[in-house]
């Protein structure tokens, strides 16, 4: 009887959960915390949709004065920006490619949050974007610097390469400390020597990913369409992970978008108000995220 009690309980608490979740106040900025002017505001916003224009990737800016005032009550940032994340939708659905800038004022934490299309390597990347681009100017006191600067380095620390589709790690296209002696010296002899028979390996694993258990870049992937989409519904697929090191297996389902027409119908007609959203917003793409990203706080 307890048993049966807790769970009715549960899932009548579940949806007053996703309810307490803030609506988003555009497509590209929701100012809540309110720490950038109107000017400020609309540069930031342009900036996200020629983003968005040039790649196709959804990015978003959100303040909040505290995410305990905003649903967010007892949750770590990891958590909270994954659940805002997913209710959004952030980022097409078929390539879950969405990025969220989350800054929480009150806890002095910023959080970027990726699509689950990520791997795990770009979380390594994410905070690097915020330790070099964002967190400085935080520190300052000026937002809508951290916040542009941090668009700019997303664009292309995060979204560039993973378009490009190409392997990469953590500090590839960033800066390092140093006048290039030293350790840097020792490791480009290294990297000559064995450069010829790197180079095949490689070769052989450019298309390998990285495994999330050991580390090792022996992940394959693999997708398969389990219901085919419509022009009216989003359709069902299955992606397979296998690491051939640890043996590490995962199965994820993921949405596929419906058709194209009817896709752009859909972002072209979003807004919170029920109204078009202005500086060339086309709503959200029913993207999710598995809780990839990083933290950092100012």
């Amino acid at each position: 009887m307890f048993i049966r009690t807790l769970a009715v309980a549960l899932t009548l608490a579940a949806p007053v959960f996703s309810q307490s979740l803030p609506q988003p106040l555009s497509d590209t900025v929701s100012d809540f915390a309110d720490v950038l002017d109107a000017t400020e505001e609309g540069r930031i916003s342009r900036l996200l949709v020629e983003t968005r224009d040039a790649t196709g990737v959804h990015m978003v800016v959100v303040t909040m004065p505290g995410i305990a005032t905003q649903g967010g009550a007892g949750q770590r940032i990891e958590d909270y920006g994954k659940a805002l994340f997913n209710a959004w939708g952030i980022g097409a659905a078929d390539r879950n490619d969405g990025i969220m800038l989350l800054l929480d004022t009150e806890g002095r934490e910023a959080r970027i949050a990726l699509g689950a299309g990520y791997d795990p390597v770009y979380d390594g990347r994410a905070a690097r974007v915020l330790s070099t681009a964002v967190l400085p100017s935080l520190r300052d006191g000026n937002f809508a610097a951290g916040i542009e600067a941090g668009i700019a380095s997303a664009r292309e620390r995060l979204i560039t390469p993973f378009l490009a589709g190409t392997p990469v790690s953590v500090s590839d296209g960033f800066e390092t400390p140093g006048d290039g002696t030293g350790l840097g010296n020792i490791l480009l002899g290294v990297g000559a020597v064995g450069g010829l028979a790197g180079f095949g390996f490689w070769r052989s694993r450019r298309n390998r990913r990285t495994c999330p258990n050991c580390g090792s870049l022996t992940l394959d992937r693999s997708t398969e369409v389990i219901q085919p989409p419509t022009r009216s519904e989003s359709g069902l697929g299955m992606q397979h992970l296998t690491c051939s090191s640890c043996g590490f297996n995962d199965h994820k389902s993921y949405s596929i978008g419906y058709s194209m027409r009817a896709g752009r119908q859909n972002r072209s007609s979003f807004s919170s108000s029920g109204s078009r959203s202005s500086g060339g917003s086309r709503g959200f793409g029913g993207g999710r995220s598995s809780g990839g990203g990083a933290s950092g706080k100012w």
